[in-house]
């Protein structure tokens, strides 16, 4: 395996080259947390636990995902990916399989918590935007990183939490994917950036913060929701309604939930508020012109 990257806090030894990622920038002679493989990766699992149209799992440490038209991956032990391209598949879309599903799973695999968000620094502390696909997370990260802000993490924020003294945010990719209205809306041209999928115009956005390797304390998290009037509000969450948020946007959660990390997830939710960290909602108008006013009262919330 000539390649090798960070993800996190990992190690990544790959036969893909993944240009999402960064490479590697610590010890050359430190082993690989976790290997990804190009190699055969078998239609179904030897009796599964559990089967669903798109994914097979067997006991907490074996998930095998079939997406048709691009490939099937096989995640074992936390430590080992296995990816079998169709032939004629996308790379791109291939990849985006690896960074996205198979990468929440390899984190649930390890012990840690995936959840559906960006994150952004402000004032030294870490914020999760999070919420669905296409709910503009993170467009919301890159006008806060231009109000000079670091964007730490896109799409995926990973936590620890229950079993420490407080919840701390893993680094993940300082760059962010951004559809081209957003591009539009932000300014920036969309000619020499590179595409995140072949067929759509979406595209990798650097943050222009380089590396960022070190855990950071996270004080807050912030659930977009849509919003039907015009107005812009935002309000705090707490107890079962926070935690019902909170499970909505689990990465990958019926995957999850198969592999039986439920009880585990329970336990770093409901871990979250002793620690510190406050659950908000924040419902955005479908319009752009919207983004700055969002933008300071997420600041204005964490720092209250």
């Amino acid at each position: 395996m000539s390649r090798t990257y960070r993800l996190g806090g990992l190690k990544i030894a790959s036969d893909l080259e993944l240009p999402e990622l960064m490479s590697w920038d610590g010890p050359s002679g430190a082993p690989a947390d976790a290997v990804f493989c190009l190699d055969h990766v078998p239609p179904q699992l030897e009796a599964p636990d559990h089967v669903a149209p798109m994914f097979q799992t067997k006991g907490r440490n074996e998930y095998l995902l079939a997406v048709p038209g691009t490939g099937r991956f096989l995640v074992r032990e936390g430590c080992e990916v296995t990816i079998e391209a169709e032939p004629g598949a996308d790379p791109i879309a291939v990849r985006t399989f690896v960074t996205g599903p198979v990468q929440a799973v390899l984190w649930h695999q390890r012990g840690l918590l995936p959840l559906r968000a960006s994150v952004v620094v402000v004032d030294g502390r870490a914020v999760a935007l999070a919420g669905p696909s296409g709910m503009g997370k993170s467009t919301l990260a890159a006008v806060l990183a231009a109000m000079g802000h670091n964007v730490i993490a896109d799409d995926i924020c990973v936590i620890g939490a229950g079993k420490i003294a407080e919840a701390s945010v893993q680094p993940g990719l300082p760059r962010l994917l951004l559809w081209r209205d957003a591009l539009d809306r932000l300014g920036i041209p969309p000619e020499g950036l590179r595409r995140a999928l072949s067929s759509r115009e979406k595209y990798f956005v650097d943050s222009g913060q380089g590396s960022v390797c070190e855990l950071h304390k996270l004080a807050a998290l912030v659930v977009l929701v849509r919003q039907v009037s015009c107005a812009l509000t935002i309000e705090r969450l707490r107890g079962h309604y926070a935690l019902c948020k909170l499970h909505s946007i689990v990465h990958v959660r019926r995957a999850a939930r198969a592999l039986g990390r439920d009880p585990d997830i329970f336990t770093a939710l409901t871990s979250l508020a002793p620690m510190g960290v406050t659950v908000w909602q924040l419902a955005v108008p479908d319009n752009p012109a919207c983004l700055d006013e969002a933008a300071a009262k997420v600041v204005a919330a964490l720092q209250s």
